[in-house]
């Protein structure tokens, strides 16, 4: 291992300072081991390097005196140059593991590099995924622990083109690839529809329009769907729920149910104009009686009016094809969102994650039957939310936020994990965030958001900010149970195809110039 320096001055189970090997400087970010007063060796990573000289540490020489001097005692300033250098403590390295460091490192303990070999046995994964290579040590593989990134969930965050499409094309093709893995990829702007795995291949994808039964939905999320609001429209939605249990026990289904809710609303508009009666059936079956009076007149009216309008709007939504039927086990299943609103999107996706949680319980504990509904319940499953902020914005609980917190807490027991994607990280729900246990951050260089991500993390400290904002593009900063330390990465570059990437502008016009040329040409030719 190469000497890189004696550890000098106070010293404490958290960080130490040492002198500078002057022949062997280590670069900002790399990992460096000391030993500590129990003997252990222990692992560092370098957060801070400072040169200065013993001889001109006066800020008042001025640059005349200095350069008049410089040249008479040139050799005596270079042997008062000090080199120092702050080491941030991650931990005890024993048997390819990292364990909390429990005592202060010893004065004077030599400080060396990591050893290559050391670094890649932390880093190296058997059934994980290779996400790219050190940026310090470009040699070192690093790849994720795919289970802890899954079940502890994990969020990738970045600016606009700093590379968070291309993070999720090289996890998405490996899990499911190499580890046979099923993952559902939440589109909302159907950036995924046409990707394709790193083989060229399209086999393993499968896009999933947005199609929901009408007659699985819940009362109130039938509501929602429909954009009765849940704050303002409490009459509404009342009587909008009343219809909707009737239909349902009637047996209606996809767009005949609906075209059913719009006649029930016909019918009792008509009733409460004359003041009457108006026979429905209750969320358990059980036949009930309302009293509709001509103060029922205007929600009725609207609710015909928002169910008519969502229908001209949202046909196709109301396949007989429910989108649980049509996901695939050991698939990238593509969930295809686009040309929907963002209320929409977030009722179609509170569903699918309450259907998906509620068949991977029953399935787990041995009830027979939802395999049928929702066929990729039968594995573990992962949800990636691309745009997450769309579906967790900040403040706001609103279903997708419920079921996402529940998946969070529960989803390890039964093998359903969350990932969220976004470049807006300060406009996503604080609890959902801190509950991505493993965070991939490439460049975020706007100081609100930095903030706000250091805070929804324990692992995040102030130095690894610094990190962030220094990033190029592909290159990122991962902390979290998926590693077994913190590292900054350069990702590897997906060979495949996959939506969200810049368009090339001016290549665009150019070569539409170079078209129009041949199209002139042409049709000279032809004269």
């Amino acid at each position: 291992m190469q000497n890189v320096g004696l550890v000098m001055g106070k010293s404490s189970i958290t960080d130490f300072s040492f002198a500078v090997n002057p022949s062997a400087i280590p670069k900002f970010g790399e990992y460096v081991t000391a030993i500590n007063r129990d003997g252990e060796e222990v692992i560092g990573i370098v957060r801070e390097i400072s040169n200065f000289n013993r001889m001109i540490l006066d800020e008042g020489f001025s640059f005349e005196y200095l350069v008049k001097n410089l040249d008479f005692s040139r050799r005596l300033i270079e042997k008062n140059d000090v080199i120092v250098a702050t080491a941030t403590v991650i931990g005890v390295v024993k048997d390819g593991e990292v364990y909390p460091n429990r005592t202060p490192i010893k004065p004077n303990s030599e400080v060396f590099l990591a050893d290559d070999d050391v670094l890649s046995s932390l880093f190296k994964c058997d059934r994980g995924v290779e996400l790219g290579r050190m940026i310090a040590r470009p040699d070192i593989s690093v790849s994720l622990d795919i289970k802890q990134l899954v079940l502890r969930h994990f969020a990738i965050l970045s600016v606009t083109g700093g590379g968070k499409s291309n993070t999720v094309a090289v996890l998405v093709n490996d899990i499911v690839k190499k580890l046979n893995g099923t993952v559902v990829l939440i589109d909302p702007h159907g950036e995924y529809v046409g990707y394709t795995f790193e083989d060229g291949s399209e086999r393993g994808k499968n896009v999933v329009p947005a199609g929901i039964r009408p007659e699985r939905l819940e009362p109130w999320e039938f509501a929602s769907l429909v954009g009765v609001d849940r704050e303002k429209a409490a009459v509404q939605r009342m009587h909008l729920e009343r219809i909707f249990t009737t239909v349902r026990h009637e047996g209606k289904a996809g767009r005949e149910f609906v075209e059913r809710v719009l006649d029930i609303a016909e019918e009792w508009i008509n009733i409460a104009a004359g003041k009457g009666e108006a026979e429905y059936y209750d969320f358990n079956g059980i036949k009930r009686v309302a009293t509709l009076d001509r103060q029922d007149l205007n929600a009725l009216a609207r609710i015909k009016e928002y169910v008519s309008s969502f229908m001209r709007r949202y046909e196709d939504l109301l396949s007989q094809n429910d989108m649980l039927a049509n996901i695939k086990p050991s698939y990238l299943n593509v969930v295809n969102l686009s040309g929907f609103d963002e209320g929409q999107m977030r009722v179609v996706v509170a569903y699918l994650l309450r259907n998906l949680l509620v068949g991977r319980i029953n399935y787990v504990r041995g009830k027979k039957g939802w395999e049928k509904i929702c066929p990729a319940i039968v594995k573990p499953l992962l949800v990636i939310f691309e745009e997450g902020h769309i579906f967790a914005p900040k403040g706001v609980n609103n279903d997708v936020v419920s079921w996402m917190g529940r998946i969070a807490r529960e989803g390890r027991k039964f093998g359903i994990g969350l990932g969220i994607v976004s470049q807006r990280p300060k406009r996503l729900n604080d609890d959902v965030l801190s509950q991505c246990n493993t965070k991939i951050i490439l460049r975020i260089t706007e100081p609100n958001d930095q903030r706000y991500v250091q805070h929804a993390s324990e692992q995040i400290s102030e130095d690894l900010l610094k990190d962030i904002a220094s990033l190029g593009v592909g290159e990122a900063v991962v902390v979290g149970p998926a590693v077994k330390l913190p590292v900054a990465v350069k990702i590897r570059k997906f060979a495949g195809n996959y939506g969200g990437r810049d368009i090339d502008v001016v290549e665009e016009w150019l070569g539409r110039e170079e078209e129009q040329k041949k199209q002139v040409t042409l049709e000279d030719l032809a004269v």
